[in-house]
C-alpha cells in the first residue's frame, strides 16, 4: 500500500470566510457576508460532517468528540461540580480516542488517587447523547463488533460516575479502596462510583440548550428528555461542535484542541492505519503552514510516510486563529503478541515555539483477538469500537416519550451553522 501523503485543510480563510470571537472562551463563527478575495484557491467544504454522516462508517465515537466536549462543558456551567474534565497523563491514560475525559468531581478525584500509585488504563469514561447514539446505531447496523447497546439517555456511561479499564484485574482491590465499585455481573472492566450523583440525561439538556442557542429560529423543549425532536436535531448537528458553545468558560482551554478524529480504536499489529485530526486553532496567532506535527522520541507509531523519525507531518497550510483545519497521516502499530494500548502526547510546532498539544491513542490488538481498523486499510479482522462496553448496561426499549415540540425546521440555520467553506491559500 502505497503511503498517504499528510495533507491539511484550513477551516476558514484570512479574508473573510468565517470570523472567529470569542464568547465566554468559545469561539463563534461568524458566517454572514463571505465575500472571496480574488486569491486563486481551492475550495472545499470540511467540518461539515453531521453526527448523522457516521452512523454508517467507521467505529470511533471520536468522531463526535467536539460537540461531546461541548456538551460535556454545557453541563459543567449548569451544575458546577457535577461534571469536570481530567487530563491523562503520567500513570493514567486513555487506551482510544473515543474517552472522553469528564467525570463526576468525586469519581475524578478517586480515580486520580488511584493513578498515584497504580497504573490506569481507560477505555471509556463520561460518554454522551451524540456517542451513545452513534453506539447504537451501529449495534443496530450490526457493526463494530458491538453486542449490546444502551438507548440513547439510558448507559451507565451517561451517569458521569462509571468507567471502563483495560487492565481492571490489577486494579480491583485498589479500586475499591478509592470508592469504585466492581459488582456489574459479567462486565469485568466496569466500575461505577456510586457515592457520586447519577447524571444520566442531563446530557440530553445540555444538547437541548446548545441546539436552542445556535437555533433560535428553531427551538425544541429543554426538558431532558431524548424525543424524536431531539434526535432529529441530533442527526443533524456538525459532529466538531456547534459555533456557539458552553454558556460559561470552558473547563479545558488548550491552544490546540482537538474536534475530531476519524481513525480506528485499535488496529492489529505491524499495521499501517490511517488518521485524520480535526484541530481548533484557540490561540490568538496564526499557525503556519509550515507548522509540523512532533511524535515523542520514543514513539511506538512511527511509519515511512513520516517527514523523519518523529515529525509526522506539516499543517501544509495555515490555520487562522480561531479556525480549524484538519491534518491527515498514517502510523505504523508496533509489532506485539499481547494486546497493547499505545498512547502518545503529541505536539505542534512551528521550529520554534510549541503551537499546541494533542493526544493519540489507539488499541494495538493482535487479529485473533478480534483487532481491526476502521478504514480497512491492509488490516485483518473486523472493526472495534473502543467505547461499546455496553453489553450488561441499563438498556431499554426505544425511547419515544417527550415530543420535544419545536418551531420550524431550522435548515437555513442548520447551513449556516455547517457551511464553513475551507480554502487552500495558495503557496
Amino acid at each position: 500500500m502505497a503511503a498517504i501523503h499528510p495533507t491539511a485543510r484550513i477551516a476558514a480563510s484570512r479574508a473573510g470566510t468565517a470570523i472567529s470571537r470569542l464568547l465566554c472562551g468559545v469561539p463563534i463563527a461568524l458566517l454572514a457576508g463571505c465575500a472571496l478575495d480574488s486569491e486563486p484557491a481551492t475550495s472545499q467544504v470540511a467540518s461539515n460532517s453531521t453526527v448523522a454522516d457516521y452512523t454508517s462508517s467507521g467505529c470511533s465515537t471520536s468522531v463526535v468528540i467536539g460537540l461531546s466536549r461541548q456538551i460535556s462543558d454545557e453541563i459543567a456551567c449548569e451544575h458546577p461540580g457535577g461534571l469536570t474534565s481530567f487530563t491523562p497523563s503520567g500513570n493514567l491514560t486513555v487506551t482510544n480516542n473515543s474517552v472522553l475525559p469528564y467525570l463526576a468531581a468525586g469519581a475524578k478525584t478517586d480515580l486520580i488517587a488511584e493513578a498515584a500509585s497504580h497504573s490506569v488504563q481507560v477505555n471509556s469514561a463520561f460518554r454522551t447523547i451524540a456517542q451513545q447514539y452513534l453506539l447504537y446505531r451501529w449495534y443496530v447496523n450490526g457493526r463494530c463488533g458491538i453486542s449490546a447497546a444502551a438507548t440513547v439517555g439510558n448507559s451507565n456511561h451517561e451517569s458521569g460516575r462509571a468507567v471502563d479499564l483495560a487492565n481492571w484485574s490489577s486494579v480491583v482491590t485498589s479500586m475499591s479502596a478509592h470508592g469504585w465499585k466492581h459488582d456489574v455481573p459479567g462486565d469485568s472492566v466496569h466500575f461505577d462510583h456510586t457515592s457520586s450523583p447519577d447524571i444520566r440525561g442531563q446530557d440530553v439538556m445540555a444538547f437541548q440548550k446548545l441546539w436552542n442557542r445556535n437555533h433560535p429560529a428553531d427551538r425544541i423543549a429543554e426538558d431532558g428528555s431524548y424525543g424524536p425532536q431531539t434526535e432529529s436535531r441530533l442527526k443533524q448537528s456538525p459532529a466538531t461542535g456547534f459555533a456557539i458553545g458552553a454558556s460559561c468558560t470552558t473547563q479545558h482551554a488548550e491552544v490546540a484542541d482537538v474536534v475530531s478524529i476519524d481513525g480506528p480504536d485499535s488496529a492489529p499489529p505491524a499495521t499501517r492505519t490511517h488518521f485524520t485530526l480535526t484541530i481548533q486553532n484557540n490561540g490568538t496567532t496564526d499557525w503556519p503552514g509550515t507548522a509540523v506535527l512532533v511524535a515523542p522520541a520514543n514513539t511506538q507509531l512511527h511509519d515511512d510516510s513520516w517527514i523523519d523519525a518523529t515529525q509526522i507531518a506539516t499543517l501544509g497550510s495555515d490555520i487562522v486563529a480561531g479556525s480549524m483545519g484538519e491534518i491527515a497521516f498514517d502510523v505504523m502499530t508496533p509489532t506485539t503478541s499481547d494486546e497493547m494500548a499505545v498512547f502518545e502526547p503529541l505536539t505542534l510546532t512551528d521550529g520554534t515555539t510549541t503551537l499546541g498539544q494533542v493526544n493519540l491513542a489507539v488499541t494495538v490488538v493482535p487479529a485473533a483477538q478480534g483487532g481491526g481498523a476502521s478504514d480497512g486499510s491492509g488490516t485483518t479482522g473486523a472493526p472495534q469500537s473502543g467505547d461499546g462496553g455496553d453489553t450488561h448496561d441499563e438498556y431499554n426499549q426505544d425511547i419515544t416519550a417527550g415530543c420535544n415540540a419545536g418551531g420550524t425546521s431550522g435548515a437555513g440555520a442548520l447551513v449556516l451553522a455547517l457551511g464553513l467553506v475551507l480554502r487552500r491559500r495558495r503557496r
